[in-house]
């Protein structure tokens, strides 16, 4: 009864969507969004008004549109953006370590008073915020290709059947 059960339940995915993948993705969006509204909420004098801020802007928008296209992929089973939604997540590690963590080791002058950019609780947040976003995108690209994987197979088996 169990083999029964495993069969009816990879059939049932030949016309259900993949949406524990996508909402992952969603989470992974989300966490992104946060991260962007809190890290540029702060009013630390004109130390974001440079060129790196401007690519940040870009890379966020590309963020953006390629993980809702892979979360959209992914729900009908493609591991071409299941392995898009893994590399975005990894990309999401790395930017730790340029904006947020030069923000945090950085002073500036405002008003004669030397300030730091970011403190510890606005760096930690904003870590919180990132490796949120990249684990969701990771483990949704990884549920994605666990579910195809497991998908193919069926058909494969369903194809051999009905020859």
């Amino acid at each position: 009864m169990a083999r029964n059960d495993r069969f009816l339940t990879r059939d049932r995915m030949r016309f259900t969507r993949n949406s524990t993948s996508a909402i992952l993705a969603y989470v992974s969006i989300l966490f992104n969004v946060f991260y962007y509204v809190y890290l540029y909420n702060f009013d630390v004098g004109n130390y974001y008004y440079n060129a790196i801020t401007g690519v940040s802007i870009v890379y966020n928008l590309l963020f953006l549109l390629f993980a809702f296209l892979s979360s959209e992929g992914v729900k009908n089973y493609s591991n071409k953006f299941a392995l898009v939604l893994m590399v975005l997540g990894a990309l999401q590690i790395v930017r730790i370590f340029y904006i947020p963590l030069n923000a945090y080791r950085a002073t500036i002058t405002i008003a004669g008073e030397t300030v730091k950019v970011m403190s510890d609780k606005e760096f930690v947040t904003i870590v919180i915020f990132l490796c949120i976003s990249s684990v969701a995108a990771i483990v949704s690209g990884i549920v994605g290709i666990v579910k195809t994987s497991m998908l193919r197979s069926h058909e494969r088996r369903l194809a051999k059947e009905n020859k």
